[in-house]
């Protein structure tokens, strides 16, 4: 997956997002977040220095290195399609940038956040530079033989964004929505997970525990998630795949925070809690959920 580096990259930033801005004395109402003094562009860039120049460097050394940058010397625009079965992975590698350009803009955000105090603000610059960011990979993108740039990719970064904007802006919608990704390396591409499509499910969750009437229930225990899976669509996945297919789930799972982490802090103050329960936000855990398929779809290779 071209971004899945990144991605990766940014989970591990992610883990330590609610770590590192959890406040020393208690936090403030939300309210009181919104009257602190206008943050501009500069100012924010200057505050998130080390996050953008570490995301940048990154994302340069991956195209040059991984995209073939610079490979065509004429600017290339393609159309991928969307989630069709006659596309290069049926959706997987469009779901792959939404989710990166999600958890790039949660690290932005959140990290802004907590060193400024302007949660508004913080949400509009943080979505600008990753917006910026996630334009200058499609923009170099156009000069890659293997790529090129695309307009379906651009509309899934912006998605991704706007979803993690509305949740920082948003009272409440964070403590309800998240998105994450499971991973299960497959037996073709173990070695080489960047292009193991087959091996990603992407969900979307909605966490009963965030909803005030239901917080003093056992609902509160428990999510509900909308996942989407695909296989087979690589060429050298058909000794190991009978055919192409799509997978649309519901499912009901724990939610982990509730269950474990929130009652551990109870009694440890630990960070490692705070890392862990962050990445688990970001990331599914396997096991902790039950789904059932409602929509799929087969497609044979001949």
């Amino acid at each position: 997956m071209k971004l899945a580096v990144l991605l990766g990259v940014s989970l591990l930033l992610s883990s330590g997002v609610y770590a590192e801005a959890k406040p020393k004395q208690a936090p403030k109402p939300f309210s009181q977040y919104t009257i602190q003094p206008t943050l501009t562009t500069v100012d924010a860039a200057k505050a998130l220095k080390w996050e953008l120049g570490t995301i940048f460097a990154g994302i340069n050394y991956l195209g040059f290195k991984t995209w073939d940058w610079g490979s065509n010397h004429s600017f290339k625009v393609v159309n991928e399609g969307w989630f069709g079965t006659d596309t290069g992975s049926a959706g997987a590698d469009k779901l792959g940038h939404l989710y990166s350009s999600y958890v790039i803009n949660e690290v932005l955000t959140k990290r802004l956040i907590e060193k400024t105090g302007n949660i508004h603000d913080s949400a509009k610059q943080s979505a600008l530079f990753s917006a910026g960011l996630m334009f200058w990979v499609e923009l170099f993108d156009g000069y890659s033989l293997d790529h090129g740039f695309s307009k379906e990719d651009l509309f899934m970064n912006s998605t991704g964004i706007g979803i993690s904007y509305l949740k920082n802006t948003v009272q409440g919608l964070d403590d309800k929505l998240d998105l994450r990704v499971e991973y299960h390396p497959t037996k073709t591409h173990s070695d080489h997970p960047i292009i193991d499509y087959s091996g990603y499910t992407y969900s979307s969750v909605l966490k009963l525990g965030g909803f005030e009437r239901l917080k003093t229930t056992p609902l509160k225990y428990v999510e509900l998630n909308l996942s989407y899976h695909t296989e087979g669509f690589k060429k050298d996945e058909e000794k190991v795949y009978p055919e192409k297919k799509t997978e649309l789930q519901v499912g009901i799972g724990l939610d982990l925070s509730n269950v474990l982490f929130k009652p551990a802090k109870k009694y440890t103050q630990h960070k490692a809690f705070d890392y862990v329960d962050t990445f688990f936000r970001y990331y599914q855990m396997p096991g902790t959920y039950l789904s059932t398929v409602v929509d799929e779809r087969k497609v044979p290779y001949h």
